[in-house]
Order: C-alpha cells, then sequence, then structure tokens
C-alpha cells in the first residue's frame, strides 16, 4: 500500500514538474518574442532616424559680431529636405569642442526646408570672442552638424558697379583683383629678404616665413579702416581643420589699422602669427591644395562722422598650390 502511495506521488511531482518545465519554456518563448519584436522596433526606429538625417543638411552661413569682436548672432540655412530643430551650438578650437547652449532653451529652432534662421546669443551665457581659429558648429537634435566652411560675417555680397571689370571679385564692399596676389620670404621677425621678390602666390615651392600681398579697392560709399584683426587664412583641401594665419601688417603702426579709401586700389599685407606678435607666420604645410579666405574687421566711416562696425569673411575663390 505504501509503495502504491509513492507511486502515485512520483507521478504527481512528475507531472507538477512537466507543468512547470512547459511554463518555464512559454516564459522563455514570450521573452523570446517580446525581445524579438522589441527589437525589430529599435532596429526600424533607428532606420527611420537614419533615413531623416540622411535628409538633414544645415550650413552655418553667417555671424555677428560687435565691436568688441564679440559673436552676437549666428545664421543656419536649411538646404535640406526635411524640417530641424537646432539644439547645440559648439566652439571648435584646436580640434576641442565646446559645448556653448543649447539654442532650444531660449527660443523655437525648428527651421523648414529652403529658410533660414537667426539664433541669438542670449546674455547670461560667457561672452563668446570671435576667433579665427575657432569654428563655430551647430548641431540638430538628430546629430546632423552644420557643414565644414567658413561663413561670411556682416556683409553680403552685392551687385557688381557697372564700371569695374566682371572678372574681379565682387564680395560686399570690396573688390579683389586676382592678378595681384603674390608672396615674399621673409625672417622670422617679418622682415623682408632682401634677396626676394614678390612672386605670385598661387603655387609656392618652399617651407619658410612668408608674406602675403592682395591688391583691394574700395567700391562702398564709405571709407573703410580695417585694423590689425584682419587675416590671411589657408585651409588644406583634405584637412580644413588644419588652417594657418597670416596677420595684417598695419600701414598706420600707431592705430594699427589700414585706411581704404573709397575708390582707391591699395595693397594688404600679411605677416604675424598673432595680431601684432611680431613673429611671422611660417608655412609648415606638406605638398596640398589650399583654400584662401580672408577675414576683414574695422569700421565704416559714417557721412556724420559716426562709425559703423564692419566684419567680412571672403572666400577667395582660388587655390593656392604647395609644392
Amino acid at each position: 500500500m505504501q509503495f502504491v502511495k509513492f507511486r502515485f506521488s512520483r507521478k504527481g511531482i512528475s507531472t507538477v514538474t512537466a507543468i512547470f518545465m512547459l511554463l518555464l519554456m512559454f516564459t522563455a518563448m514570450i521573452g523570446l518574442i517580446v525581445a524579438f519584436v522589441n527589437y525589430n522596433l529599435s532596429a526600424k526606429e533607428q532606420m527611420n532616424i537614419d533615413h531623416e538625417r540622411s535628409q538633414e543638411k544645415i550650413e552655418l552661413t553667417g555671424l555677428g559680431v560687435n565691436e568688441e569682436f564679440e559673436i552676437t548672432s549666428v545664421v543656419i540655412n536649411n538646404t535640406g529636405t526635411i524640417d530641424v530643430r537646432i539644439r547645440a551650438l559648439y566652439e571648435i578650437v584646436n580640434g576641442e569642442s565646446k559645448l556653448l547652449f543649447d539654442p532650444s532653451n531660449y527660443a523655437e529652432t525648428q527651421i523648414t526646408p529652403a529658410t533660414s534662421l537667426v539664433i541669438y546669443i542670449p546674455g547670461d551665457i560667457p561672452v563668446i570672442q570671435f576667433d579665427p581659429q575657432a569654428k563655430i558648429v551647430a548641431a540638430t537634435e538628430r546629430g546632423t552638424k552644420t557643414l565644414d566652411s567658413v561663413p561670411t560675417l556682416f556683409y553680403g555680397p552685392i551687385e557688381p558697379p557697372s564700371e569695374y571689370d566682371p572678372t574681379k571679385l565682387y564680395i560686399g564692399p570690396l573688390m579683389l583683383k586676382f592678378d595681384d596676389f603674390s608672396y615674399h620670404n621673409t625672417d622670422k621677425n617679418g622682415i623682408l629678404d632682401s634677396g626676394d621678390t614678390w612672386r605670385p602666390g598661387w603655387v609656392v615651392d618652399e617651407k619658410d616665413y612668408l608674406a602675403w600681398k592682395i591688391s583691394i579697392m574700395n567700391i562702398d560709399d564709405r571709407n573703410i579702416t580695417i585694423n590689425r584683426f584682419a587675416s590671411f587664412n589657408l585651409v588644406p583641401t583634405e584637412s580644413p581643420s588644419a588652417t594657418l594665419s597670416w596677420y595684417l601688417e598695419p600701414t598706420n603702426v600707431i592705430m594699427s589699422t589700414q585706411f581704404l579709401e573709397i575708390n582707391q586700389t591699395v595693397s594688404v599685407i600679411y605677416k604675424w602669427t598673432t595680431p601684432l606678435s611680431g613673429d611671422a607666420q611660417k608655412l609648415t604645410f606638406p605638398e596640398c591644395t589650399c583654400m584662401v579666405f580672408l577675414t576683414f574687421f574695422g569700421v565704416f566711416e559714417e557721412a556724420d562722422g559716426t562709425e559703423t562696425p564692419y566684419a567680412q569673411t571672403i572666400p577667395f575663390e582660388a587655390s593656392v598650390t604647395v609644392s
């Protein structure tokens, strides 16, 4: 009788064990199905995000700079095919990125395709000092960043006056002459090498301390005075972060400025590693092709005697070959 009870007890335990195992298997199957569904949903969501990111394209096309050379605003164009929302503004200096602020905390930053947005720098964040060596980058909520380009400051392009040669480069209040762009060897103190002459700047075949010279004409209806922060910048096409800058050699040494009279062609020379540092800049790039950007800072002299801040970046629309 006891043997029979024991046998039935074993049958009961076996039945419970089988049911328990079935429950475990069922639970595991449910877990696998849930995990598979979640994975598919996550993968689909990621694919959707990647697809949307592929449609995003934004460009930082302008900077507002005040008379203290503080950045006051940025202009961002949406050149993609979908709406974007700007969620971050960064400053990149020497390859290091620094988050400045989230513009969406201060205003609506959604930009529809083929439109632009002006983002004003709020007063409760640290001052952003303009640095020609630095780069301002905006990013969307999907992580798309502005294209690697140099923005135009303040002044946009204007229609070339009919009395000037249309083969010249007209941008804003200045006309640049492509046929008068040259370089000259200097020593480390910026003194021009007496054994050298000004040579065409399109091909540079030596790594040395150099000065650059361009000819420009002020075609505005106001005189312009540029200051020591004006710079000549070489940017390798294959390594845009490796910019080299030469700063203005002012004709007015006391004021550290150069006067650009209306309708007068003048030569502008760049020599220094930093504004009036006394140390000449040296060309250190290996063989490469470089884009040229000219950055001007100064003031317009108004008819009533007041001054209006002037700042502009000009892509020189030509390249320099370092051989």
